[in-house]
């Protein structure tokens, strides 16, 4: 018996989506309840320290959606796609807050979203 291709890739984006769904609901219910949602990226000291983080994460994430689109519009497959914007993602915000536990997650999945695109793609089909 062995599994159809792409369908690894398939259950590993859906484990990320999921995941980040988690972390944005849990964001919103913070932000609702007055508490600092940037916060798990860097602590700031001031209110202008504290809008440059959110502007920092709020340049990785538009950066992640812009890369997805231009390589869905280039016709690069959606798996691939996924995989290598979510690393682009995952770079701009170590770059921007260093390696802390979100940064960490965050790394782990785009590299495992990725790996998963070529682990399928390598296992020959029946």
């Amino acid at each position: 018996m062995s599994i159809n291709k792409g369908v690894i890739n398939k259950v590993v984006i859906w484990l990320a989506v999921i995941g980040y769904l988690i972390v944005n609901v849990r964001m919103q219910l913070n932000f609702f309840a007055g508490q600092n949602i940037f916060e798990k990226y860097r602590a700031a000291e001031d209110a202008a320290q504290a809008l440059s983080i959110a502007q920092e994460a709020y340049y990785a994430k538009t950066g992640w959606l812009l890369l997805l689109l231009i390589l869905l519009s280039g016709n690069v497959p959606f798996g691939l796609a996924f995989g290598l914007s979510y690393v682009a993602y995952a770079t701009a915000m170590v770059v921007f807050f260093g390696f802390n536990t979100t940064t960490t997650i965050y790394s782990l999945a785009a590299i495992a979203v990725l790996a998963s695109y070529f682990i399928d793609g390598r296992r020959k089909t029946a």
